[in-house]
């Protein structure tokens, strides 16, 4: 099974109000009608999640074939070669309550591994994991030469073994931190004759890309319009006495509902996606009276996909005064003096 297995491809790897009003209204528009390669499968959405409010696309699949990135709308929210879209849920703490891996489309499970921890690559090292890139993973075979695939799911979470046969929407494992990634997410991934292929467009990396073209997606109608293209996002925030880590705070190390008022310093720590250069990142901390007691404004020199942010204050002589702090994330993107909120977090504590 190593050997044979061996032969897969590796690869790596919202709640808030702005991005839940996105959703509803895609969800509100009727539904697109595409025209997939002929005996392609039609693929339902992978995962049993709210796209866009507790779940996201965090990367897309690569359409430029040199050595550079670009998505199917011609944005950056890709690496250079990915040939699959990665599905992400904003934590360890949404891992551990369990987010089911669904089977796109029916077929015939064809090969499956298992047994791979669950452990952020940069804990570790690539060369520790490089073996096993896509992690815990299924692939499912549609017939005429198509086939997907599932990676990094959570080590003994599959629910099928090879020579099943799977129905659109039947459970295959959980969402998961296996192999090559940096984040818990599910790698899905569709290929033709070995040919890995873009389920928004219907086209391979090495076609011509005509940016924003979803007439030939192999994604039903229903699963195209709720997918639509969010290129930035949030993803979670909190308070912290201590200096934050974005490990820590995927593991919700931070997430206690009040702190002391002798705690030496107040941190603010936000964690979001698809920061763009010249995006202008705005962090404060408001006292119980009202003032801004800790500030942060500052424009990115360059994109990120994946951003941890924080900032923090001294406490005041006799500590800080009792009751509730407000802290307030907001990334926004445009002219100056035009700026457009692309992405925003708010959050409260109880100083006691």
């Amino acid at each position: 099974m190593r050997n044979m297995l061996s032969l897969l491809p590796r690869f790596t790897s919202l709640r808030p109000l702005l991005l839940a009003l996105g959703a509803l209204l895609a969800l509100s528009t009727a539904p697109v009608l595409a025209d997939p390669p002929e005996g392609a499968p039609s693929l339902a959405f992978p995962v049993d999640c709210r796209i866009n409010l507790d779940c996201s696309v965090q990367k897309y699949f690569d359409h430029d074939p040199g050595p550079g990135a670009k998505d199917f709308m011609c944005g950056d929210l890709v690496n250079d070669k990915h040939t699959g879209i990665d599905i992400r849920i904003p934590s360890y703490v949404d891992m551990r309550r369990g987010v089911k891996v669904l089977a796109a489309a029916p077929g015939v499970v064809w090969r499956i591994r298992d047994g791979i921890e669950d452990i952020n690559v940069r804990e570790v090292g690539a060369e520790v994991v490089d073996e096993y890139g896509l992690g815990n993973v299924v692939v499912i075979d549609h017939g005429n030469g198509w086939r997907s695939f599932y990676g990094h799911m959570l080590k003994g979470s599959l629910t099928v073994k090879e020579g099943d046969h799977v129905v659109a929407g039947q459970q295959v494992g959980l969402i998961g931190l296996s192999g090559l990634t940096e984040f818990p997410h599910v790698h899905f991934m569709i290929m033709h004759n070995k040919t890995a292929i873009d389920p928004f467009t219907g086209t391979a990396i090495t076609d011509p890309l005509t940016c924003g073209d979803t007439s030939h997606a192999l994604w039903n109608p229903q699963t195209l319009t709720a997918m639509a293209y969010t290129p930035t996002g949030p993803l979670i925030a909190g308070f912290s006495t201590d200096k934050p880590e974005a490990e820590a705070a995927s593991n919700g190390a931070y997430d206690k509902a009040a702190y002391p008022k002798t705690a030496p310093t107040l941190f603010f720590w936000a964690n979001y996606f698809g920061m763009e250069a010249g995006d202008r990142q705005v962090l404060r901390i408001i006292g119980p009276d009202g003032k801004v007691i800790a500030n942060f404004d500052q424009k990115a020199e360059k994109g990120k996909i994946l951003m941890f942010r924080y900032i923090g204050v001294k406490a005041p002589a006799g500590g800080f005064p009792p009751g509730t702090y407000r802290a307030e994330f907001q990334l926004l993107r445009g002219d100056s003096g035009n700026d457009k909120i692309v992405a925003a977090m708010a959050r409260t504590v109880e100083v006691q």
